[in-house]
């Protein structure tokens, strides 16, 4: 502790020259970088020149001839046995000025209509199933019927369901298929067969105190 104490204390003393010693070093430090530092000498900025030649160009410009049109090469035709060709002929050209007058294509073949079921007795329908009434239909007051259109198997149950027409909205159409493929009827007979048959039946959306 003694020791301490007398290093403390020589420190103090010296503190002076500590002091003065590090102001010397930075002054000549700061006289050595003035002097080997070179003059900063300002250069004003000059703005290069650049030259642009305008040049003048004809009000109207020639186009070059279009190429000239190469002949279509000769198709060879194959004659049928017993028949000649003549080579001289030739084939008019297709020609699309006239496409209105083309027939439309043929529509598309309904799986409907080439089902047919033949039948001495038509079914009939033994057990009905009420639609459930869209809550937004019932809300706006939307009243209409529904022809549906039933495939009836051997059975009695409904194979398939879809709609022929209607006056109501699709969410009413959708509730009335689901409703039909519930239905039951007594199948359709071919003499005293059962069978597959169709048959529309009607679904009629009806608000109570109309």
């Amino acid at each position: 502790m003694a020791i301490v104490a007398v290093e403390n204390q020589k420190f103090k003393l010296g503190y002076n020259r500590y002091l003065r010693n590090a102001f010397y070093i930075t002054l000549v430090a700061h006289v050595l970088m003035f002097y080997f530092t070179p003059t900063f000498t300002f250069k004003p900025y000059v703005l290069r020149e650049e030259y642009f030649e305008a040049i003048d160009l004809p009000e109207q410009f020639e186009l070059p001839p279009p190429p000239k049109e190469i002949a279509a090469p000769a198709v060879p035709i194959e004659a049928a046995e017993g028949e000649e060709v003549d080579e001289d002929a030739e084939i008019a050209p297709t020609t699309f000025e006239r496409i209105e007058d083309v027939p439309p294509p043929p529509p598309p073949p309904s799986e409907q209509a080439s089902e047919f079921y033949a039948f001495d007795e038509a079914p009939v329908l033994i057990k009905f199933v009420n639609p459930k009434y869209p809550d937004l239909a019932r809300q706006a007051g939307i009243e209409g019927v529904v022809l549906i259109n039933v495939l009836v198997a051997e059975d009695g149950k409904v194979l398939s369901a879809s709609v022929i027409r209607s006056d109501v909205t699709p969410a009413m159409e959708k509730a009335a298929i689901e409703a039909a493929k519930q239905f039951v009827f007594k199948p359709a007979k071919q003499r005293t067969v059962p069978v597959k048959a169709r048959m529309a039946v009607p679904i009629r959306f009806k608000l109570h105190g109309n």
